[in-house]
């Protein structure tokens, strides 16, 4: 199999071995979407981010060793050879929901991103507000997450991408005019979101693994963290804001991955 040199990093000592990587990606076009929860399973207890100490609720996983976010230190970044990621996103129709805890975006299934010859389909996209990773300890205005999900084995694939104050961003401007405001409200969009431009140009991206940033934090989710951020306006952040100022989990020990 062809190689590809990366950037990761390893610390010494490490059981889980996080590897936080920077990889070029490649894009290609594709098919259709799909639809889902607000990270996959139901809650069977219901949590906010008043408190996130979620393991008092019940939810263990938690309370894992390998939680997310987590903070990006970018000098601890190494070379590596990694496959890169294949997008296979295209246009296609959505329907935005108020989740309670965050605004999502579901999408019709058909897109997909092929991870180490594994093809995972696009479930769901949604938003937090500041960004859930940081780098170098600094948070970004909002953060993207795009939830794929492997039908054959259940495994997680996260694409996160920072959003920063900018231009207005024309491809989420259909989604961010059509916010709803109640949780359990859902509003179809009647235009296409070309998912592909929810991507970087420069797909450069961070890499390790993780769990889900939201009850019940399902372990050994692989995250994959765009390096460059896309821009959205004031406006857009704000419409946002209002209804979520805060759907961001803190950032996790990193436990010697």
């Amino acid at each position: 199999m062809k190689k590809y040199t990366n950037n990761l990093i390893m610390p010494l000592g490490s059981t889980f071995r996080l590897m936080l990587i920077i990889v070029a990606t490649f894009i290609m076009p594709a098919c259709n979407l799909i639809d889902n929860e607000d990270e996959t399973e139901p809650e069977a207890t219901e949590w906010s981010y008043e408190d996130t100490d979620w393991t008092k609720l019940g939810y263990s996983e938690c309370g894992g060793k390998v939680e997310s976010p987590i903070n990006i230190e970018t000098d601890k970044t190494i070379k590596t050879q990694l496959a890169p990621l294949l997008f296979n996103y295209a246009s296609a129709p959505a329907t935005v929901v108020n989740t309670g805890h965050t605004i999502q975006v579901n999408v019709k299934r058909g897109n997909t991103v092929e991870v180490n010859e594994a093809k995972l389909t696009l479930m769901q996209f949604h938003f937090h507000h500041l960004s859930e990773h940081k780098v170098n300890g600094t948070a970004y205005d909002m953060e993207l997450h795009l939830v794929n999900q492997d039908s054959v084995t259940g495994n997680l694939a996260v694409v996160g991408v920072f959003l920063k104050q900018g231009a207005t961003n024309t491809e989420l401007a259909n989604v961010f005019d059509n916010l709803p405001a109640t949780k359990g409200q859902e509003i179809v969009l009647s235009n296409n979101i070309n998912l592909v431009n929810l991507l970087p140009t420069d797909q450069k991206y961070y890499n390790y693994t993780g769990s889900l940033t939201t009850p019940p934090c399902t372990q050994g989710v692989d995250w994959f963290v765009m390096k460059t951020p896309l821009e959205v306006s004031a406006d857009q952040i704000n419409a946002f804001a209002e209804l979520y100022g805060n759907d961001a989990r803190p950032v996790q020990p990193l436990n010697n991955r």
